[in-house]
C-alpha cells in the first residue's frame, strides 16, 4: 500500500505518475506462480536481481544497464502522451528503486528533478570492515564493476545530478550518510545550486512511510509548481494487486507476452562461448595453448610472483605412521598460504607429490582417519593448502542473515568478497588460481617431491582452481577434479543455481568455457570425477562427456585420448582407495 499511496499523493498533488515493474519485481517476478499464488523456493525480489544478475556478468552484461534501459524506456513513453510536460519530469524510488532513480538521474538529463529515497546515499570508501562486522552484499545490480578503480564513489553518482534538484531520504540521519550528504552538498554550493539539494530523516524503519511520501511530493510541488504540496496525505483505500495487472494473471512469464530475463539470457548465452577452429597439428595445439592462456591470464587478472616463497614452518606433528609439517609460504605480498605437508615414514617408491585443494579446507581431508591419512600411510607425500579466503584463511566476518538458507550464497560474505574484487577490477577466482601456482612453486621446491611429476587433486571450487591452475602450468604432471562445476553454460542455462560468485570470471563466455580449459592441457593426464550441474547434483558421465566433446578431441588430436577420462564417483569403493588408483594412473 505504501507504494500505491506515494503514487497517489502524487497524482493528488497535480502530477502525471507512472509506476513501472523493474526486472524481478510485480508481474516481472520469475519466481511467482500466479496458478498456485505461492513464490517458488521463498525465492523474493533481492534474490530476483541477484540471481539472473550474476548470470550476466558471465556474459560479459550486466542487470543494472538492463534496468536503467527499462527506466530510460520509461521516459520515452512518457513524453509519448499530450498531457505530459517534456520540461518536467520527476524521478523517485524507494530502496533498490531508490538506487534506480540515482542511476537514471544521473544518466538521463531528462529528468529535473529527483528524490532518492533510502537507496544508497553513502561512501562506499573506504571500506570500514572490523572483525565483528557481519558482511554481504547489495543486490548485484546495485553495484558498478569497475567502479572503484575509476574512483566512482556512490556520492558520485549523486554529484552527477547537480545542479538538478536532489532530495535524498534515509531512515535516521548517522554520521556515514551526514558524511555523504556533506559531500554532495559542497558540490551543489560549488555549482551555485546549494538551495537544490536537500535531506530528510523518517525517524522510521526501513520503508517508503508516510513521512517520505510527502517530503517526495512536497520536493516535486517546490521545484515544478513554485508552491509546497498538500498539508497532509489524503485517504487512501488501496487496491488489491488483482486489479492492477497488465498481464492477464499478473505474470509476464506465465503469460508468454515477452521476453523475461532469463529467457534474455537463454538466448544470449546460446552463441556462446565463440566458436573456435579445433587444433589438430602439434604447432596448432601449442599455438592454441599460448593463445587461451594469455585470454586465462587477462581474465583472471593475474600478478606477478616472481618473488621468493618466504617459508615460514610453523610446526610439526606426529601421528601413526606418517608426521605433518604446518607450514606457510607467500603467494603475494603479505599474503600466505597455511599448509600441511603429509610425509610419510615410508614413502612408496618414486611416487610423486600431490597437491589436494578443497574448498572445505585442508582439514576436511587432512584430519586423523581422513582421506590424507590413508594416503600417506600408504607411502604418498601429500600437500594440503588453503587459498586465500578458504579453511585458516577464511575471514572472521559472519554473513548477513539472509532466508532462504538454501541460496544464502548469493549475499554471503564470499560473494562479498569476489564484488570487492570486481569493484578494484580484480577477480577472487584468479587470486586463488594463483595460491595454487604458488602451492606448485612451494611443493616443488621440496627435496623429498619427487621426481616423477606433480599430481593435483583439486575439490568442489578447488577443482576449477586446479583446472585453471594446470592450463597455466605445465609442471601439473595430472590433474583429478572431483565435484566441480561441468560449465559455465550450465550455469547460463539454469534459472537458479546453488554456486558462489567466488567461481565466477566476468565475461568468460566471451571468450571460453570450461571444456576450453581442460583442452588447454592436452598431453596431460586429466580426470574429471563426478562434475556437478548447477544445483550441485552429480550429472551423468555420458552427460559431461558430451560437454566436453571439445576437450576429448583436442586430447585426441594431441595423441593422448587416453589421457583425458571422465568418471563417476563409486560409492562402493573407498575415497582413498579410488584416488590411489586414480593417481598411480598417472605413472604411465
Amino acid at each position: 500500500p505504501d507504494y500505491q499511496f506515494a503514487y497517489l499523493n502524487l497524482v493528488k498533488n497535480g502530477f502525471v505518475v507512472l509506476a513501472y515493474d523493474p526486472v524481478g519485481q510485480g508481474e516481472r517476478r520469475q519466481y511467482w506462480n500466479p496458478r498456485t499464488g505461492e513464490t517458488e523456493s521463498d525465492l523474493n525480489p533481492i534474490y530476483e536481481h541477484s540471481m539472473p544478475g550474476q548470470l550476466l556478468l558471465l556474459l560479459g552484461e550486466d542487470l543494472t544497464h538492463y534496468r536503467i534501459w527499462d527506466g530510460l524506456r520509461a521516459i520515452d513513453y512518457l513524453l509519448t502522451r499530450p498531457e505530459v510536460d517534456r520540461e518536467r519530469i520527476g524521478c523517485a524510488g524507494h530502496s533498490g528503486g531508490g538506487t534506480l532513480t540515482l542511476f537514471i538521474s544521473a544518466l538521463d538529463e531528462r529528468v529535473r528533478c529527483a528524490v532518492v529515497n533510502e537507496g544508497g546515499t553513502s561512501h562506499r570508501w573506504p571500506l570500514e570492515i572490523r572483525p565483528e562486522t557481519s558482511i554481504g552484499p547489495s543486490d548485484v545490480e546495485q553495484n558498478l564493476f569497475p567502479a572503484a578503480v575509476h574512483g566512482i564513489d556512490l556520492c558520485d553518482l549523486h554529484v552527477a545530478i547537480a545542479p538538478r534538484p536532489l532530495l535524498t531520504l534515509i531512515e535516521d540521519y548517522s554520521p556515514r550518510f551526514n558524511a555523504a550528504a556533506q559531500h554532495i552538498r559542497s558540490r551543489y554550493e560549488q555549482f551555485g545550486a546549494a538551495e537544490k539539494f536537500a535531506t530528510g530523516e523518517a525517524t522510521d524503519p526501513h520503508a517508503w512511510t508516510v513521512k517520505l511520501r510527502q517530503a517526495t511530493a512536497d520536493w516535486f510541488c517546490r521545484w515544478f509548481y513554485g508552491r509546497k504540496a498538500l498539508d497532509q496525505e489524503p485517504e487512501f483505500e488501496p487496491e488489491p494487486p488483482e486489479r492492477l495487472y497488465c498481464t492477464p494473471h499478473g505474470s509476464v512469464r506465465y503469460a508468454r507476452q515477452g521476453d523475461t530475463i532469463f529467457s534474455l539470457i537463454l538466448k544470449n548465452q546460446a552463441r556462446l562461448p565463440p566458436s573456435r577452429e579445433l587444433p589438430r597439428t602439434p604447432a596448432d595445439i601449442e599455438s592454441y595453448r599460448r593463445s587461451m592462456q594469455a585470454e586465462i591470464g587477462k581474465l583472471l587478472h593475474l600478478a606477478d610472483t616472481d618473488r621468493g616463497l618466504g617459508v615460514r614452518h610453523l610446526v610439526t606433528t606426529a601421528r601413526k605412521g606418517y608426521s605433518i609439517e604446518k607450514v606457510e609460504f607467500l603467494s603475494g605480498p603479505g599474503i600466505y598460504v597455511p599448509a600441511w605437508v603429509f610425509v610419510p615414514e615410508r614413502k612408496n617408491g618414486a611416487t610423486s607429490a600431490t597437491l589436494f585443494v578443497n574448498d572445505a579446507g585442508k582439514q576436511a581431508d587432512g584430519m586423523e582417519f581422513g582421506l590424507l591419512e590413508k594416503l600417506a600411510r600408504s607411502g604418498h607425500l601429500a600437500v594440503a593448502v588453503d587459498v586465500r579466503g578458504i579453511g585458516d584463511t577464511r575471514p572472521p566476518h559472519a554473513s548477513q542473515i539472509i532466508r532462504p538458507e538454501e541460496y544464502r550464497h548469493l549475499f554471503d560474505v564470499e560473494t562479498a568478497m569476489a564484488y570487492m574484487a570486481w569493484f578494484l577490477d580484480e577477480c577472487l577466482f584468479g587470486m586463488r588460481v594463483q595460491d595454487v601456482m604458488r602451492s606448485v612453486d612451494y611443493v616443488l621446491s621440496r627435496p623429498d617431491a619427487g621426481k616423477a611429476g606433480l599430481r593435483v587433486v583439486g575439490k568442489g571450487m578447488g577443482a576449477l582452481w586446479a583446472l585453471y591452475a594446470a592450463a597455466l602450468d605445465s609442471r601439473i604432471h595430472g590433474l583429478v577434479c572431483e565435484g566441480g562445476l561441468l560449465s559455465y553454460r550450465t550455469l547460463t542455462e539454469s534459472d537458479r543455481y546453488l554456486h558462489s560468485a567466488a567461481v565466477f570470471v566476468r565475461d568468460v563466455l566471451k571468450h571460453f568455457d570450461l571444456p576450453q580449459v581442460a583442452g588447454t592441457i592436452a598431453g596431460r593426464h586429466l580426470i574429471l570425477l563426478s562434475p556437478v550441474d548447477a544445483m550441485k547434483k552429480p550429472v551423468e558421465v555420458s552427460v559431461v562427456r558430451k560437454a566436453y566433446q571439445w576437450a576429448h578431441d583436442v586430447y585426441a588430436a594431441a595423441g593422448a585420448g587416453d589421457r583425458f577420462r571422465v568418471l563417476g564417483r563409486d560409492p562402493a569403493v573407498d575415497p582413498a582407495a579410488q584416488y590411489l588408483t586414480l593417481l598411480n594412473s598417472f605413472r604411465a
